[in-house]
């Protein structure tokens, strides 16, 4: 702030803002927490089990990878090196199907479904403990409101397409 300038002046006293800045705060925390308990539990990180619950829900649990990193809302050389990471260590393949020799797939192996089982359950209970101050209603309410933001984001995308 320049001298005499007030959070409200600058917008950072907004109601936007302000609501950012919680989003942020939380999520960093939550985030934090999850990946400390997958690193310390499974040896994978948050990003990892991101990508192994995304492929496992995926038709053929496989996903191009340019496709991988707009779920991911990472850049494709983000999901290059994090899929390269990930095939060393046995979780996912890459698959170039012969009808489209272009197309790169990320694809679950069985180490990596088998990973994805053991992980899930630790993942399920430390998201419900960061969200135990919520009740239900509230959950829903946050779910329908932070929805309302990606589809948001997800129209201003496509317009830019």
């Amino acid at each position: 702030l320049t001298s005499g300038e007030t959070p409200i002046a600058n917008g950072t006293g907004s109601p936007e803002f302000r609501a950012w800045i919680s989003l942020a705060h939380a999520y960093g925390h939550v985030s934090k927490a999850l990946d400390r308990s997958l690193t310390q539990e499974h040896g994978i990180s948050l990003a990892w089990f991101e990508v192994l619950a995304r492929l496992s829900n995926a038709e053929d649990t496989r996903m191009r990878l340019l496709h991988l990193s707009q779920a991911l809302v990472v850049s494709k050389a983000s999901v290059t090196k994090l899929v390269d990471r990930m095939e060393l260590a046995g979780l996912v393949s890459r698959v170039t199907p012969a009808e489209d020799k272009r197309a790169v797939y990320a694809a679950l192996t069985q180490h990596g479904s088998a990973t994805l089982a053991k992980a899930l359950p630790l993942q399920v209970h430390n998201i419900r403990q960061s969200l135990s101050g919520l009740g239900q209603d509230e959950l829903e309410s946050l779910q329908g409101m932070l929805d309302e933001v990606i589809r948001g984001f997800d129209a201003q995308w496509r317009a830019k397409d």
